[in-house]
């Protein structure tokens, strides 16, 4: 079959909400090759009359994009962003659409013909999962993942019990009064879940940890944590919730919120969705507003986001990254800590930026497949991935 009825074969399995998210990859790189644009516009035109004449930048493009698989409950896998405008983006809104279809799939605006990229792989990498090590206050170690449902320990007067799918609680009797502390932590490739004695839920991805004491008997309930969490805490006005990350503090009454403190990172995070933060370091203090984001940079300065991506900010606890114009050497860094791999980088850097969604539930060379429609080559070998341009 040539590539004119290849491109309409595949043009209308999308129109039909048949195409797999391989084939949405393939037509993507049809219809931007120069040889194939007169068929592409023919097939676009089709479906022209849905979509206002417009003259937008990409950026807004990538926009519209993202509203409307939120709307139909279907998400880009990735999409690669230019500098450039696009030559004839008066029709991107109806290939937006079009691909739109599909149930899920891969967005590549880019007319100049490049031979696409290659992933060489000897094996597959499969996902992290629910992996993290108790540490006791005596400083015997428990592997969670190894333990069965039941209760694996006693701290005082605190029974800690792990249950199924990754999840930690702890149980304290409302007569003691010993205070121990313990610790969680994930490995490179694990997640792990904990209800604190309060009854605060928190969500550990990889590599990080929270120290924590096993009964909340003060006049605060303070915890230390490295690495990122996303927490659900317990309103209990007379005793102020405090997480303490590095130099930096977060007050809490009762809210909902993310922090991401990765020290490879170039800032910490601290993301609100719901309820009333305050967050200080070097002096410096600002409350958050539910959809607000503080950025803590190296330097020591707050910065304020007052309208924070937080579908980006959370999806790693709803099991995918989600990326918001990232550069790719962000994105190897969330790949790396979640399939336990080494990244090197050969050669320049593209300067990318992504915008879309990846499974975290996908085998490590299904992303980089996906990834490598964007014009970046990746060699597996190992747990090490060499990425050139």
């Amino acid at each position: 079959m040539d590539q004119l009825n290849r491109l309409e074969e595949l043009f209308n399995r999308c129109m039909n909400e048949q195409a797999t998210e391989a084939e949405v990859a393939e037509l993507s790189y049809l219809m931007q090759q120069p040889e194939n644009e007169g068929k592409a516009r023919q097939l676009i035109a089709q479906a022209h009359d849905k979509v206002p004449e417009m003259e937008l930048p990409v950026s807004t493009i990538a926009a519209i994009t993202t509203a409307i698989f939120q709307a139909q409950e279907t998400k880009p896998l990735v999409v690669r962003m230019e500098k450039r405008p696009f030559r004839w983006i008066r029709y991107a809104a109806a290939v937006v659409i079009i691909l739109a279809a599909a149930r899920g799939g891969f967005l590549w605006k880019s007319y100049k013909s490049k031979p696409l990229a290659h992933t060489q792989t000897v094996h597959d990498i499969m996902p992290g999962g629910d992996k993290a090590l108790l540490t006791l206050a005596d400083g015997s170690t428990i592997v969670l993942d190894s333990m069965g449902n039941k209760q694996i320990a006693q701290q005082g007067g605190t029974s800690i019990v792990k249950a199924a799918g990754g999840k930690l609680t702890y149980n304290a009797a409302n007569n003691s009064n010993k205070v121990l502390y313990n610790k969680i932590s994930t490995p490179r490739g694990g997640q792990f879940q904990v209800t604190l004695p309060d009854g605060t839920q928190v969500w550990l991805n990889a590599l990080s940890s929270l120290r924590f004491p096993t009964i909340f008997n003060g006049n605060n309930r303070t915890v230390e944590l490295t690495g990122e969490a996303y927490f659900e805490v317990q309103k209990d006005a007379a005793k102020p919730f405090l997480v303490k990350v590095g130099a930096m503090q977060i007050d809490v009454l009762g809210t909902s919120f993310d922090v991401m403190a990765y020290p490879d990172e170039k800032q910490i995070q601290t993301t609100l969705i719901e309820g009333l933060v305050k967050v200080s370091a070097d002096g410096q203090a600002k409350v958050l507003q539910p959809g607000q984001q503080l950025q803590l940079q190296k330097d020591g300065k707050l910065d304020l986001l007052n309208t924070a991506d937080i579908e980006s900010a959370i999806a790693w606890k709803n099991g995918y990254f989600k990326f918001n114009q990232a550069d790719l050497q962000t994105v190897m860094r969330q790949l790396a800590r979640w399939y336990d791999v080494e990244v090197n980088f050969e050669g320049p850097i593209p300067d990318f930026r992504f915008v879309g969604e990846l499974k975290r539930t996908a085998g490590l060379s299904t992303n980089l497949k996906i990834l490598s429609y964007s014009q970046v080559n990746f060699k597996m070998e190992g747990n090490t991935i060499t990425v050139t341009p």
